[in-house]
């Protein structure tokens, strides 16, 4: 994705402590697991963009849908294969998102959940399209990203090994604009609470019919 290579490198370098961070499931995240497993009917084949240390991939997969794990961070990806799970590293925004174990099978869904804040804005259309383009009409998406305006740079770390995030954010209207014309059927946009003045816009959407 269209994501500032600074932030890739600052997830390279702190990839197991970050996932140790978030290992613990939030309960807005636990409750869009739910909803997008119960939408899927308990099943289907899921690419999970931005997919971290894992932790929402095992929850799918413990509910009973299969998950393509990926991650445009290296240091995730190899966390991940070390762990013993397969994943690849991936943009959205440029490569090809088909399923390697399913050529020429659509995805029943896309789970995007907390890393889409990295795409830039006026890239984001192009990746919620082609995620649409590479699911099946009907399927599903979860996608949640960070409540506001504009952009922020936050940096972490030291002088020696610094790190560097660049997050945009989204109100709502525009958020539904973007999915609708990438070719997303949105069902519901739920605000949720991460930690105090956290809030993040959770997308319930499934593929509209094609063209």
């Amino acid at each position: 994705m269209s994501t500032d290579r600074d932030t890739v490198r600052s997830y390279d370098t702190v990839a197991a402590e970050y996932a140790a961070e978030a290992a613990a499931m939030p309960e807005w995240v636990a409750t869009e697991i739910d909803a997008f497993v119960t939408a899927l009917g308990g099943s289907g084949r899921v690419l999970e963009i931005g997919s971290g240390g894992g932790r929402d991939a095992l929850e799918l997969e413990k509910r009973g849908v299969s998950v393509r794990r990926t991650d445009i961070s290296k240091g995730f990806v190899e966390l991940l294969r070390d762990n013993g799970f397969k994943a690849d590293l991936l943009d959205p925004l440029t490569e090809d998102l088909a399923d390697p174990q399913r050529p020429g099978t659509p995805y029943d869904g896309v789970w995007a959940c907390a890393c889409l804040i990295h795409v830039a804005r006026e890239d984001l259309r192009v990746v919620l399209g082609r995620l649409a383009e590479a699911t099946r009409t009907g399927g599903r998406l979860h996608a949640s990203v960070r409540e506001g305006d504009g952009e922020e740079m936050s940096t972490h770390g030291s002088a020696a090994a610094p790190r560097r995030y660049v997050e945009t954010y989204w109100r709502e209207p525009a958020l539904r604009t973007a999915l609708t014309e990438a070719g997303w059927i949105v069902s519901d946009v739920r605000r949720c609470v991460g930690s105090p003045d956290d809030w993040w816009l959770s997308v319930r959407a499934s593929r509209a019919r094609r063209r």
